[in-house]
This record gives C-alpha cells, structure tokens and sequence, in this order.
C-alpha cells in the first residue's frame, strides 16, 4: 500500500514537471534584429528573435501598455489580479477575440500573429505597429508578454521584453524573469543627428544657411506637407491662416480621407476648396470643432491656437504645468502650452512670456510641425527656470450680473471691454454670462437690456477673432 502511495506521488510529481514543461514557454537570447518606422518616426514594426528552450507551442506577442502585477505584489496595477491569476491554473481565455474583450485590463495597443515556436531553434517574430501606436514624440513605456495557447486555452506566460520612449529616444530591455526586466539599450534615437532626415535642399531665395527653419521648410517641402508661393519663393514671414496650418497638419499625417460618417457641416466651404477634406479630418480628429456651422478658413493662425491643434492631435494630454505669465492657470490653453513646451514643439518668446495672441507665420508652422514629427528641441533648461521665477494666478473673470439690479445697477459698467482680453478669458467670458443667461430663463428671472448687451459684445469680439 505504501509503495502505491510513494508510486502514486511520483506520478503526479512527473505530470507536474511534464505540464510545467508544456505550458511555461521560456524564450531566451532575445534580440531585436530590426525596426521599420514612418516617415514622421512613429515605430512601425519590430523583429525580434530569440531561442526557445521547452517543448513547442503555438504563441503570439502582444504589446500592453498595462503591466501584469506579480504574485504578492500591491499598489494601484490596472492588471486583471495577479499575474500568476493568468497562468495556466488561472483566468483563461477560449480565444484571442475574448481576451481583447478584456482589453480595458490589459491595455493591447498591437499583437502579431500566432506562431508555433520551435524548440532548440532561433525564432523570430514580427509586430506590426499601427502607426501612432508608440511614438516617439512623447514618453511611454510598452510592456511586451508572450501570451501562449495549450489546451484549448489563451492565458498570458512570460514578460517577454519592454519597448520604452524617453526624450525622443526608443528602448528595449529583454525579460529577465516571467515578470521582470533588465537593462535598456537604445533601438533608435529620433533627435540624433544619424537619424534626422536626410532632405534635398530647396532653392528658395528668401530661405537661407543659418536661418532656424531652413531645415523644417526643406524637410516640409520633401515631404509634400507644403509648397512654396512661386518657384523661387517661400515667403517664410507670411501669415499662416487656419486653413493653412490645418491642411499643413493634414498633409503631415499622410493626407487620410475622412470619415464617411463626417459631413461638411460648414456653410463657408466647398468641396473644391484646396483645405476642404483637412477641414473634415480636423473636425473628425477633435483638433478644431467651432460650436457653429462656420469654418473662417482665412483667420491668422495665433501660437495659442497652434499649440491647442497639435495638443489635441497628440490627444489632448494633460501633464506638469509649465507656468508662463501671460498663461492662465488652470485653463485649457495652460494644459496645451504646458505639453507643447514639455514636448519640445515650441519654447516662450523670451523671458516668462509665451505671448499667445501673436500670429504665427509660415515659418513657424513647418517648424512646429518638423519638431512634432521629426526633431523636438530640449527645452528642460526653460522648464525649469520658468517653475521657479513664474508666479501662477487662476483665471479671474468679471463678476457675475445680479439677480436683482437694484442691488447693483452699475454692474454693465463695471466691466472689462472684451477687446483687452485674451481668448482663453474672451471664451470662459462668453460662456459664463451664457451660463448666467440659461439660469436666469430657466427661473423667469428678468435679465434686462444690460446682459444681452454684455453677451452680443463678448460674441462679436470672440467672431472677429475666429473663435466663434
């Protein structure tokens, strides 16, 4: 009897070792080989080999932007529980379609296809990367987990390796456990001078050696994203107009066809108009949407609308103030010059000043555009001396009109003539008294002549800018 127990033990302890075997794949020697990228440097692809020393298994990578927590470990992980709740003994998953269900927990951004790895031999796998997936304009780390399929079942085995982009920099750091990582080494480095663009220099007579954007209008020219104003001009301190900087954005981001579900709400727009689908794709992208049915096409571009468009581009993040004392703080256009700044697309005018009404010329637009896509500038030396000589005040605006005029029956003439403001204040001024106006209907409160004057004013000073 007792030999049947000891027999009996031995077996479950050789099925043990024969299951570990066939379902902990193990990669090891892991290298990337190679890296594709875009013309504006987003990671395309990425080929990696690497030695596989179990048994054979049919796997697949994935790229999560969540990292799985380990065993025992605490804190705020968005992972599905514990890592080892994943394995084998744990959560499954019947398909590869079911496990992108989850993906609120897991963070996929991009898989390659399965494959069956082979023991004993160099295998090599590729991940296709949509474009914007990870680029290097902004800091992110990627985590890559080996997900095998045994039994049926979809479950996640190893860390397999993590991509991260710091400074404009791409690096990757192969596994050195199933859940953890060891050293970054740097795939590709988007600011060097070995993997700036290689352009061929256009002749324009009023672009020369030594001018700042000589680059970016040589660069923007090869690229298609902009053309000069005749053969031998390209009128770099022209205005840039809205319909110009937005094609020029359009162009950038390979000319895509719009949405079939967006229609031209605009009335002052047509489909021959050159901007016609930038307009469209600027609307469908979020990156410009007017509240009503007017495009302005030829309003000057200021540096606060430019930075708002490519902040909402890049998705409208929101970081580390970067305080400048002409910049509300705690307004939208702060969160978009923060991230522009911190990004490196723009930098202040000099001193703590951004001066976000100036209009922009064509100069400075391919230049915004060439630091987003191609070349940021380091601007941590500004960042730094702007947080400790910069003085942060909240947006303060006018006092609200009174319930009962009686009370204050001076307040119109209290206020700030709209033309003194800054967008950010003549837009949180506009909607406030609207605000105001919707409370006083909805209670049959009398507003009197004073209120739709302050907001005719404030609306007629907002369409001569091109904000409403």
């Amino acid at each position: 009897m007792k030999q049947r127990i000891l027999n009996f033990i031995l077996c479950l302890c050789l099925a043990a070792l024969l299951f570990t075997v066939m379902t902990s794949a193990a990669a090891d020697d892991i290298t990337v080989t190679s890296a594709t990228y875009y013309d504006n440097n987003d990671v395309k692809s990425v080929t990696v080999s690497f030695g596989w020393d179990t048994a054979s298994a049919t796997s697949r990578l994935a790229v999560m932007t969540n990292r799985l927590r380990s065993a025992g470990e605490t804190g705020t992980s968005k992972s599905y529980g514990d890592f080892t709740d994943l394995g084998y003994y744990g959560t499954k998953f019947s398909s590869w379609d079911k496990v992108l269900a989850q993906n609120t927990l897991f963070g996929i951004i991009s898989y390659s296809g399965e494959q069956n790895m082979k023991y004993g031999k160099t295998n090599t796998l590729t991940l296709d990367l949509e474009k914007g997936d990870i680029p290097l304009n902004y800091d992110g780390t990627y985590y890559v987990y080996l997900w095998t399929y045994y039994g049926g079942k979809y479950y996640p085995d190893n860390l397999f390796m993590v991509l991260q982009v710091k400074n404009g920099v791409l690096r990757y750091a192969p596994a050195t456990g199933r859940n953890s990582y060891g050293d970054f080494s740097i795939l590709k480095n988007a600011a060097s001078e070995s993997t700036t663009p290689s352009v061929p220099k256009v002749d324009f007579s009023d672009v020369k050696d030594g001018d700042y954007f000589i680059a970016p209008v040589n660069w923007a020219v090869d690229k298609g994203i902009t053309v000069g104003t005749s053969n031998t001009t390209f009128s770099p301190s022209s205005t840039c107009t809205r319909a110009q900087i937005l094609t020029f954005m359009w162009r950038a981001a390979g000319s895509p066809e719009p949405s079939s579900k967006i229609v031209n709400f605009y009335v002052d727009i047509k489909e021959s108009d050159y901007f016609y689908k930038a307009a469209l794709w600027a609307r469908e992208k979020g990156v410009h949407v007017p509240s009503d049915e007017y495009f302005r096409p030829n309003t000057p571009c200021t540096r606060a609308s430019t930075v708002e468009y490519f902040w909402r581009l890049a998705g409208a993040k929101i970081g580390d103030v970067v305080p400048f004392s002409d910049i509300d703080h705690g307004s939208t256009l702060e969160n978009a010059v923060s991230w522009a700044v911190t990004n490196g697309i723009t930098a202040g005018t000099g001193g703590t000043a951004f001066t976000p009404d100036t209009v922009c010329t064509r100069a400075q637009i391919v230049t915004f555009l060439y630091r987003y896509y191609v070349v940021p500038i380091d601007n941590s030396a500004l960042i730094e001396a702007l947080k400790k000589t910069v003085t942060q005040t909240e947006l303060k605006l006018d006092p609200l009109p009174p319930e009962d005029y009686r009370k204050q029956p001076d307040w119109y003439g209290t206020l700030t003539p709209p033309a003194e403001m800054t967008d950010e204040r003549l837009m949180a001024e506009l909607k406030q008294i609207r605000d105001v106006m919707d409370y006083f209907r909805a209670r049959d409160i009398y507003m009197g002549d004073a209120i739709y004057s302050r907001e005719l004013d404030l609306w007629s000073q907002a369409s001569r800018r091109g904000l409403e």
